[in-house]
């Protein structure tokens, strides 16, 4: 393994200064050490990576080196033969939610659901292309960027009452625990308006398709163009905000978001505000 990261470290001093080779180095050297002895890096579990951010007391620009350096590191070993394909890809995807997640927290303390005004701009901006499709889809079910990278046709399913769910196998969710998602939207028009436009979509699945790094390139570019601050999972957040407006009990909105504990579910977004609470009196009234 040494030998191997001393062959990355060559590799890397072509294009990348001394001061940096030192960075990701000792980055690596971190994340091997959260591994623990006996646990080899070529032989890991991808989703011990959410573990190593999540315990991480690193600031978030300190994050982002170590998940690059990271990344780096298992390119190199999958161009060199060392790594599956398959391997390198889930590696990649986690890398890439994290730093979804990591830019979405950046743009503001809390997460910010995207307004309906926001919405109809982004929309009709992305109005009968591609990512028309690709947007809806993670703003009606509220998936993660690594869970749509590993997404197949065939995880949708349409129940009796006309609406499409999702059934998340445990290998591509954040928590490696089946999720069945909803796909819905703020009203009951929407969630069928959704369902009848996944009808036709579902028929060419490969055109709900993008590359994920391409789809935030694109999404950071068109976040300056209307000049709105969000991100890919900025929909996320819309499609919690959206369930908990709609009176779905914390432990249910917890189990769709796919949380690990119901504590971060209230205190993200279970926040007091007085509009959603009128309408739950009033609707006790009726």
């Amino acid at each position: 393994m040494d030998r191997l990261i001393e062959l990355w470290l060559r590799s890397l001093s072509r294009s990348k200064s001394q001061r940096t080779l030192i960075t990701y180095k000792n980055c690596l050297q971190s994340f091997e050490k959260f591994l623990g002895e006996g646990n080899k890096l070529l032989e890991i579990d991808p989703k011990v990576i959410y573990s190593y951010a999540d315990n991480s007391e690193l600031s978030v620009s300190s994050l982002f080196t170590h998940l690059s350096a990271i990344k780096r590191f298992y390119r190199f070993a999958f161009r060199r033969g060392m790594l599956s394909k398959e391997a390198y890809s889930e590696i990649e995807s986690v890398i890439e939610d994290l730093r979804e997640e990591l830019s979405s927290a950046g743009l503001s303390k809390k997460p910010k659901a995207l307004t309906q005004e926001e919405l109809k701009k982004i929309f009709d901006h992305v109005r009968n292309t591609r990512y028309e499709r690709v947007y809806s889809l993670f703003l009606y079910s509220g998936i993660r960027l690594s869970e749509y990278a590993q997404l197949r046709s065939e995880f949708f399913q349409k129940d009796k009452s006309g609406i499409y769910w999702l059934r998340l196998p445990a290998e591509i969710t954040k928590r490696r625990k089946e999720r069945i998602v909803p796909v819905i939207g703020p009203t009951k028009e929407e969630t069928y308006e959704i369902s009848h436009k996944l009808d036709h979509w579902l028929k060419d699945y490969e055109s709900m398709r993008i590359n994920t790094g391409s789809l935030q390139v694109y999404t950071n570019r068109l976040s300056q163009k209307l000049n709105i601050p969000f991100s890919v999972h900025s929909f996320r957040h819309t499609y919690i905000t959206n369930l908990v407006n709609s009176g779905f009990p914390a432990e249910v909105v917890k189990e769709f978001a796919g949380h690990s504990n119901v504590k971060t579910t209230i205190d993200i977004y279970y926040r007091f505000n007085q509009e959603r609470a009128k309408r739950l009196v009033e609707d006790f009234l009726l």
